[in-house]
């Protein structure tokens, strides 16, 4: 699994750098490809994990310390979850949609 967190990892980084490249509205404080790669690396494994419900509290509260203390990991952070986002909508917008969310509420009742 930790493979597979890697491979998407760098296809996220990839993405978030074309986005720049391509003028998207990206900010310039927001890490290079090349510059704090190691610490990008385990943040995202860290949102990943995170996401599948499987981070310890403690490194959640870890996670919570270090973007309050780092500005260039808050903006990967903000960067990757709107990724996150947009990927869920574009492949699953049916999730979002509101007769989905209300099966889901009245499923959960």
């Amino acid at each position: 699994m930790i493979r597979q967190i890697e491979k998407l990892q760098k296809m996220v980084n990839h993405l978030l750098g074309l986005c720049a490249d391509g003028g998207a509205d990206v900010a310039p404080e927001a890490p290079s490809l090349d510059s704090d790669e190691k610490k990008n690396e385990r943040l995202g494994v860290m949102l990943l994990q995170m996401q599948d419900g499987e981070l310890e509290r403690r490194y959640v509260l870890r996670m919570e310390k270090w973007l309050s203390s780092d500005p260039k990991a808050l903006r990967y952070y903000v960067d990757f979850q709107s990724l996150t986002a947009m990927l869920h909508i574009h492949f699953n917008p049916d999730r979002f949609s509101k007769n989905a969310i209300s099966e889901h509420l009245f499923a959960t009742q």
